[in-house]
């Protein structure tokens, strides 16, 4: 069962991240170009490896509302591993055995230096074993975004074992296990990158997860206070988050990200899931109005990651202040209008929720849109580089040629791109697997279907 308005959030944080990493792709390819134009999209794209945190917090939610109604005990613990194992591993395999093709392809099978180099000099046996099983090691998986699935199988091992405890010690354990992580940090024990064992287990980022493990205990268990305004809050918040932050370091990879990122995702879940619980979704029109200008807005600065704190906070106040109106006006409008034209407001529903719609099926191709884009931007880079050889096709195809023609076929070519490749994933590929393994699980556990309080994806 799916809660659009979550699986609206998982398209916005995969969004974030494809973005993110076409902006870098655009980076460098104009370095490669000798050439030292801005990139075409600043500003909140800059931080857009925060979908990440987007990412991780949504986990953390629907853990507990999957488990809505589910028993405590072992069966039902092999229950929920079996479904989160077989959600993950079998895309993942296919993806990590594209990149890894492509590697052995383009890097003298295997022994070329671009491979030691993804592998930090680590024997490529190992290496490729740990990658494909999510095992942290000192190097990013073959397919680098698959370093947040080595935190998404912790996470799934961590509350299988919470499963087996009664429901109303959950809270109590998830928040031993955040004060864990912060004794960890208070002994030395946190890294920027969850390398080992020990740096996994206490790696702050977790605590994202345990955050939106909370929300879901908040929202099953009936807390749904002015969902409306945190929403709105929430949405600011984050692009304030977004705005604010500089050039990255260690400790932004560390706690900085839960504070910057993880606590203003954490209120935009709540807020979105409980929206829709309570049919309350109209709020979302104000709140993604004032964002989408706020958005339009900042972008007009032309901020990089190098901008002074000082540039990038007089450019969010304006654009804030614009994107707030821009959605008070939308909101005492529709106010306005259901007071005076209640017919009228009512009969703009249908189209909304299309649009809901629409970007909730986003949402449902997120996680093939996350593991095939950085396949797909590499052979874009490469047949750009290629086409901009050609001098008759350089302002379209040379990355930093002048003007922005070559920025915006880049951008619409690479997202046009990823946005297909993983429709037809999910379409012929990801939904026949989830199907079949739910098949499998209903005939190995024999399970009654849970009853959770809404729609939630599995």
């Amino acid at each position: 069962m799916k809660l659009q308005s979550i699986q609206i959030l998982r398209g916005l944080a995969a969004m974030l991240v494809v973005v993110y990493h076409i902006r870098a792709m655009e980076m460098l390819a104009i370095g490669n170009n000798g050439l030292s134009e801005t990139p075409f999209l600043n500003g909140f794209v800059t931080n857009g490896y925060a979908g990440v945190d987007l990412f991780f917090v949504i986990s953390g939610f629907i853990m507990v509302h999957v488990t809505q109604g589910m028993r405590s005990g072992v069966r039902s613990s092999l229950d929920f591993l079996f479904a989160r194992v077989t959600r993950i591993y079998p895309l993942w395999w296919l993806f990590a055995a594209i990149m890894t093709g492509m590697f052995f392809l383009y890097n003298d099978f295997g022994l070329g230096e671009g491979w030691n180099r993804v592998s930090q000099g680590q024997p490529l046996l190992p290496f490729l074993i740990k990658s494909y099983f999510l095992v942290p090691q000192n190097a990013h998986p073959v397919l680098g975004v698959g370093w947040t699935l080595v935190h998404e199988i912790y996470f799934y091992l961590a509350f299988t074992l919470i499963i087996l405890l009664p429901r109303r010690f959950w809270l109590w354990v998830l928040l031993g296990w955040g004060g864990a992580i912060a004794a960890g940090t208070f002994f030395g024990l946190t890294k920027p990158f969850g390398a080992d064992i020990v740096s996994l287990v206490f790696y702050p980022m977790t605590m994202e997860f345990i955050m939106g493990a909370v929300v879901g205990l908040l929202v099953s268990s009936g807390v749904a206070w002015r969902s409306g305004a945190l929403t709105l809050v929430a949405v600011f918040w984050l692009m304030a988050s977004l705005g604010l932050q500089g050039v990255e370091d260690d400790q932004l990879m560390m706690w900085g990200r839960v504070f910057w990122f993880g606590l203003p995702c954490t209120l935009l879940v709540y807020g979105f899931a409980t929206l829709e619980l309570y049919r309350r979704q109209a709020w979302l029109i104000p709140a993604g109005i004032g964002a989408l200008v706020a958005t339009l807005g900042i972008l007009g600065f032309d901020l990089t990651e190098a901008a002074p704190f000082s540039q990038r906070l007089d450019a969010l106040i304006v654009s804030l202040i614009v994107g707030a109106i821009a959605a008070a006006i939308v909101f005492w409008i529709g106010w306005l209008g259901g007071q005076a034209m209640p017919d009228r407001i009512r009969a703009i529903e249908p189209g909304f929720m299309r649009v809901h719609g629409a970007l909730a099926r986003v949402g449902d191709w997120s996680f093939s849109l996350y593991l095939c884009h950085p396949i797909i931007l590499a052979p874009i880079r490469i047949g750009f580089a290629e086409l901009s050889k050609v001098p008759a096709l350089r302002p379209l195809f040379q990355a930093g040629h002048a003007g922005p023609l070559d920025n915006i076929i880049l951008y619409a070519t690479a997202l046009f791109a990823t946005l297909f490749v993983a429709a037809m994933t999910y379409r012929f590929i990801e939904r026949p697997m989830i199907v079949g393994f739910a098949k499998a699980r209903s005939a190995i556990f024999r399970r009654e279907q849970p009853k959770p309080l809404g729609r939630v994806a599995p």
